[in-house]
């Protein structure tokens, strides 16, 4: 009984956890998913100001593995990606002024472990990308949306071959001071 319910205050902690704000314009979500895989943070490779030039989803039937192409507000090009390699590759490059503004995760088990099973990423600009296979249990989905003047800036979870869990982290659009 003990170990369930250790399992099951960690998995609350991981849905519940976050919207910390960080530095000055950059802002934790919550991780949505479970506590397998090693842990993964963008939490020092992100900035206000920075580009996101390309948002890209490695999956098949669950998601394999998602990443940013960033460039910072110096013009320094910093790759963020997490999980595996398996799945095929999906990549949305975005347009000037384009940038990703929410996303939607649904996941569940596999092999007795939690993965991420699908998810979806949309711009303001009305466009998406998306990887993975959509789950019916809506107990296990959950979207996360950026605040006014923020942008999807990187990840954090935790991840092996495939992702386990993940969070968003937003950035401020605009340079902060």
């Amino acid at each position: 009984m003990k170990r369930i319910y250790q399992v099951l205050t960690s998995a609350a902690v991981l849905v519940a956890s976050g919207d910390a704000d960080l530095e000055k314009g950059v802002v934790q979500g919550p991780i949505f998913g479970g506590p397998h895989g090693r842990k993964y943070t963008d939490v020092m490779l992100t900035e206000p100001g920075q580009t996101v030039e390309s948002i890209s989803i490695r999956s098949a039937a669950r998601v394999d593995s998602v990443s940013l192409e960033v460039t910072n507000p110096r013009g320094v090009y910093v790759p963020l990606g997490h999980g595996g390699n398996g799945g095929e590759k999906n990549t949305l490059y975005l347009r000037e002024g384009e940038h990703v503004i929410g996303m939607t995760v649904h996941w569940g088990k596999h092999h007795g472990k939690t993965r991420i099973m699908y998810i979806y990423f949309d711009t303001n600009r009305g466009r998406t990308i998306s990887g993975g296979t959509p789950q019916d249990n809506s107990d296990r989905v959950a979207t996360d949306n950026a605040m006014e003047g923020y942008q999807l800036g990187g990840f954090e979870g935790t991840s092996g071959d495939e992702l386990d869990s993940i969070g968003a982290i937003w950035t401020s659009i605009k340079p902060v001071e």
